[in-house]
């Protein structure tokens, strides 16, 4: 249907519920695409994927026109005009009408196949023979807007259609359908009908994805209005708050808000947060992020700005909201390279008056009473409209226009209390200063300099005042002994682990229920606060949720041994976390999961640390990686890998029950929950896979020789029945033991594997006869020990012993590997 001035756009809906407008309220999200994420069919691909991964199955994400369209149809309009006087523009037109329909039909045919390319080719062709009949002047379209509008239509089609062919519930929503105004130079909505319209539009079809255009809106007759400068992204915030949606998201070519410009400024940090005050006085004095009409809509009490990268969709982001407790603190250097100074004699005092009623806001403004002169600073951006305001009220005489000026900014909350204040001052006295002043919420400090910005000179003051520590949000997942006991030593470390980096703990979770707090749990008497604050959870939600968190980096602490949150780790890489496991599940999993985790893993370049998944707190697979990278090769690995079965058979002997040992380990936190994990060898089995592929051989559950203690009958049953059959062990365990005696040896649960010469790798794990004397024999309970031959270690073996077992040197363990992950942040951010 062709839409503007020649067929009129009238919207009929349906009524719909409180409880379904409550439900769009509460579970749909907007996100924002503009042209430089659609620029071409690679960008469109990672937007559809952006869309499937980030965005929930019922949001709305708001368009812009793909690449540079809207400057190509404005060439066109342009060209066409200038043929009433000039014939060959008519032929740069129509060369520029194929270029245009050449490159929107080459999207189509590279994004789109079968039924639906040829469904949007239709479409596009019946757009583009109105094109030409408008060219040739047998179509008439008066309205720039309604040509415009063409932009936003065929990307908002396009992205709905490739999401459609990917088996994604879409549709796409042409927004003049709903969103109605009155014309002026910004037009002025009709909220009302607007958000009727919408909703109506949007609240019967639960589950699709509607795309939906920017820019664009109606007049109550149907007639096309464009929403001028960074209009998409005003739209985006619009239906936003027509919806009374929680969250807008826009998604930029660079990671949300930095400190300063980073095109400008070099080692730039990214901002976790912004309050609105902070985030308007940006926009107001120039920022590029975002444009100050965006906030315009926006219910502050409810809704979040989120401002992410498409390009490199991670953790990094802004959040944009109600932070009314944020400390003061100096957070962005902001420049502007041209400004304009206006002097007005503070004698006429009616020209005065204009001035401060003018609708476009000075960057800053002062009077000098001393000599009379009122000054009013402007981006040069804004000397045109200065100038035709000045030609209207006719006071040029008046008015003394200033070149030469630029401009300097510190925005953040409470500016003047801050200690970037005062160094902001300080570095800008050695210049040449016209005037330096608060902004009037004093969320800023401004300075008008008399000379040319220097991006040394803004690279200096940025150097000199900002020395950002990036920050770590820490997830919790497990809360049992290791989980208690990692969250006791962070305490007691905490000052010390917070020299590198802010690092926080922002949720604590069990296998049903979250506690979530991203300023930060209070770990004093958590266990109380967790039992009084969690509430239930489901892990997919927590985990597209998550990069929310309004931090520089996440890091999801795995300390169970749950088989489900190993099935997750993909998607955690996926949503921008870092790992740390002390649960073995994911890196013994089958072969082909092991190798999708760690390719999600690469993709995102997440970092994945379980040192502990193997000898708890020993140093075992840092010794590895550090052999391997000195160029050394690992030969074989054998030893007592498990803590628990060095525990029990250190203390078994012919007067010890076996079943009594296995009760006590159990109580002392020393056994996995279910001991059958261990006497099957199951968890001793998942440490060698890991040990095995951290060497880069390939191995997998078949591949080993198990020799389990458990009888079959004894497998299956409930965890309580087990221990109460547990003494059914102790004939045959007492036989073991005594027919090692009969050759002076003792019984050893030993682990094994050797790289052949063919790299065919052989692994056993299971009973053997060790002589007393040997030092296998004689370990202390519940100690580890790793016999390593290598290239360099052939003769004589690399022997790494020591604790393998017990809450507190695996949380010990855990520490340093968040140590070296806040070791590899850090050095990622010098680089």
């Amino acid at each position: 249907m062709h839409t503007g001035e020649r067929t009129r756009i009238m919207v009929v809906g349906t009524k719909i519920t409180e409880e379904q407008i409550q439900t769009v309220a509460d579970q749909v999200q907007v996100h924002k695409f503009g042209g430089s994420s659609l620029a071409d069919a690679y960008c469109y691909r990672r937007v559809a994927r952006i869309v499937t991964e980030y965005a929930g199955a019922s949001d709305l994400v708001v368009v812009s026109a793909a690449g540079d369209t809207t400057n190509r149809i404005l060439a066109i309009i342009d060209a066409k005009e200038e043929a009433a006087h000039d014939e060959d523009s008519l032929g740069i037109a129509q060369v520029l009408l194929n270029q245009l329909k050449k490159y929107q039909q080459g999207l189509i045919n590279d994004l789109l196949s079968g039924k639906h390319q040829e469904r949007i080719l239709e479409l596009s062709e019946q757009d583009f023979d109105r094109w030409q009949g408008w060219l040739d002047g047998e179509e008439e379209i008066t309205r720039r807007p309604e040509l415009l509008s063409y932009g936003e239509l065929w990307s908002a089609r396009l992205l709905s259609a490739l999401l459609i062919q990917q088996g994604i519930t879409a549709d796409y929503i042409d927004a003049r359908t709903f969103l109605v105004a009155d014309d002026a130079p910004e037009p002025f909505i009709r909220v009302e009908p607007s958000r009727e319209a919408l909703l109506e539009r949007i609240a019967p079809h639960h589950g699709t994805r509607f795309i939906v255009t920017g820019f664009i809106c109606r007049d109550p007759e149907g007639n096309s209005l464009i929403l001028g400068r960074n209009g998409s992204d005003y739209s985006a915030t619009l239906v936003g708050s027509l919806i009374d949606a929680k969250q807008v998201t826009i998604w930029k070519d660079v990671a949300g808000v930095y400190s300063a410009d980073p095109r400008k400024v070099e080692r730039v940090v990214s901002l976790p947060i912004l309050d609105w005050q902070e985030a308007e006085e940006l926009a107001r004095l120039g920022s590029p992020v975002l444009h100050p009409r965006t906030f315009q809509p926006v219910n502050r009490e409810r809704m979040v700005i989120a401002v992410r990268s498409s390009l490199k969709v991670e953790n990094q982001q802004t959040r944009i909201g109600q932070y009314d407790d944020t400390e003061p603190r100096g957070k962005v250097l902001t420049a502007l390279s041209e400004v304009v100074l206006f002097r007005v004699d503070l004698s006429d005092a009616k020209l005065v008056q204009q001035f401060e009623d003018l609708d476009l806001t000075p960057l800053i403004s002062w009077n000098e009473v001393k000599q009379q002169h009122a000054y009013y600073a402007y981006h040069q951006n804004h000397l045109d409209f200065m100038t035709h305001w000045l030609e209207q009220v006719d006071v040029h005489d008046h008015v003394t226009q200033m070149s030469g000026y630029s401009m300097i900014a510190m925005v953040g909350n409470r500016i003047q209390e801050t200690e970037e204040y005062q160094v902001f001052k300080r570095e800008l006295s050695e210049q040449n200063l016209r005037r330096l002043s608060f902004s009037p919420d004093a969320n800023a400090v401004i300075a008008i300099l008399e000379q040319k910005l220097d991006n040394r000179l803004l690279n200096r003051v940025h150097s000199q005042i900002f020395n950002y520590r990036r920050s770590l949000g820490v997830l919790v997942v497990g809360r049992g002994n290791i989980g208690s006991a990692w969250l006791s030593l962070y305490r007691r470390l905490r000052e010390r682990i917070n020299e590198q980096m802010d690092v926080r703990i922002i949720g604590i979770v069990n296998s049903t229920r979250l506690w979530l707090d991203y300023n930060g749990v209070e770990l004093t008497d958590w266990e109380d606060s967790f039992e009084q604050l969690a509430k239930p959870y489901e892990m997919s939600q927590l985990i597209t949720e998550l990069p929310n968190a309004p931090y520089d980096e996440l890091v999801m602490l795995d300390l169970t041994d749950s088989i489900e949150v190993a099935q997750q780790y993909p998607s955690f890489f996926a949503n921008g976390l870092h790992i740390i496991s002390a649960n073995k599940r994911a890196g013994a999993s089958g072969e082909a999961q092991y190798n999708e985790i760690r390719t999600i893993q690469r993709e995102y370049k997440r970092e994945w640390y379980y040192n502990t998944t193997v000898g708890a707190g020993l140093p075992l697979n840092y010794a590895l990686n550090d052999l391997r990278n000195q160029g050394d090769e690992i030969r074989s690995i054998s030893g007592i890998f498990s803590g628990t079965m060095s525990w029990l058979f250190e203390n078994f002997n012919a007067d010890v029950k076996f079943s009594d040992l296995v009760r006590e380990a159990k109580v002392r936190g020393l056994s996995e929950p279910d001991p059958r994990e261990d006497l099957t060898c199951q968890d001793i089995v998942r440490k060698l896979l890991i040990l095995a592929r951290e060497i880069g051989l390939k191995l997998d559950w078949q591949d080993i020789d198990i020799d389990s203690l458990l009888p079959e009958h004894l497998e299956d049953i409930s965890l309580e029945e087990f221990m109460q059959r547990l003494p059914e062990l102790d004939d045959s365990m007492q036989d073991l033991y005594a027919d090692a005696q009969k050759t002076g040896k003792v019984p050893r649960l030993l682990a094994s594997f050797a790289r052949q010469d063919d790299d065919y790798v052989r692994a056993r794990v299971g009973i053997e006869y060790i002589p007393e004397g040997d030092m296998l024999a004689n370990l202390i309970p519940g100690e580890n020990i790793f016999v390593i031959y290598t290239d360099w270690y052939s003769e004589m073996p690399l022997v790494i012993s020591g604790p393998g077992a017990g809450k507190e040197v695996t949380a010990g363990g855990v520490q340093s590997d968040l140590n070296q992950l806040l070791s590899r942040l850090s050095n990622r951010a010098d680089d």
